[in-house]
């Protein structure tokens, strides 16, 4: 299978899934419609009607706000029915010729991603996520530069990209004591192993959202649907993997590289 022919079976699959949690969200937590959609699942920013500044496309809320009421009546439509599975049907089908196009966007999203990363990571200064009123954190983004195989089994790799993050940062910005990521990811051993404990032990739960910090983990190694991780997903209701908040002091970062990876 293609890259393109994986990204677009997990687009439509995720689209799917998203329809399917704002019906648990209605069901079981009597959150509202609009509610869900908007800030639960990011429907929108899955869509051509949220523009891209990148192909000179202009948002339009106008367009969304007329699709969301159609949405919202197939919701209604189907409120008494004992499963999702005619909301996830007629859902996609409204949403998928506004998600199909997106499918390139986002292949082309990644690549330059990648292009201006060192590894797996980007990184840009900014507050940190728990409290904007302390000073400024190294902040980490992350995606995976070894597709189709998983990032875990370069972690000696990973750990000198993370050394040399850290050394370029003490250069752009000495006054940043602190090194911080919020993500799906801080729930896995072998991503939190790059880390000190403090890394962990001082972690702090991310809100509920619709961002890639929480939904990235229906993404497998390759770029495909994590069929597992959604079967467990739609059993329970809860997310498999929490986003977690993590910081640690870059000195103790660099301390723990050079003792966990000394040889990477």
């Amino acid at each position: 299978m293609s890259d393109v022919a994986i990204l677009t079976e997990h687009a439509r699959k995720i689209v799917a899934l998203k329809l399917w949690y704002v019906r648990w969200l209605i069901v079981n937590e009597g959150m509202a419609f609009d509610d869900a959609v908007r800030n639960r699942v990011g429907l929108f920013r899955m869509t051509t009607l949220a523009g891209s500044p990148a192909r000179g496309l202009m948002e339009d809320p106008e367009g969304w706000t007329e699709l969301l009421a159609q949405l919202g009546e197939i919701y209604r439509r189907h409120a008494s029915d004992a499963d999702s599975r005619a909301v996830e049907a007629e859902g996609l089908a409204l949403l998928w010729p506004h998600a199909e196009p997106v499918v390139a966007w986002e292949a082309q999203s990644f690549e330059q991603f990648l292009a201006n990363a060192t590894g797996c990571f980007q990184y840009e200064f900014t507050k940190y996520y728990a409290d904007p009123t302390q000073p400024d954190h190294l902040t980490l983004h992350i995606r995976n530069a070894y597709r189709p195989e998983s990032p875990f089994h370069h972690l000696p790799k990973i750990a000198d990209s993370l050394r040399e993050i850290i050394a370029r940062a003490a250069t752009q910005r000495p006054d940043v004591y602190w090194v911080q990521c919020g993500s799906w990811l801080n729930s896995m051993p072998p991503f939190a192993s790059l880390f000190p404990p403090s890394w962990i032990e001082t972690a702090q739960p991310g809100r509920p959202g619709s961002h890639m910090g929480w939904w990235g983990q229906f993404q497998d190694r390759r770029g495909a649907f994590s069929e597992r991780n959604a079967r467990q997903f739609r059993a329970t209701g809860q997310f498999p993997c929490g986003h977690q908040l993590c910081r640690c002091r870059i000195d103790k970062l660099r301390e723990h590289l050079n003792a966990a990876f000394p040889h990477a």
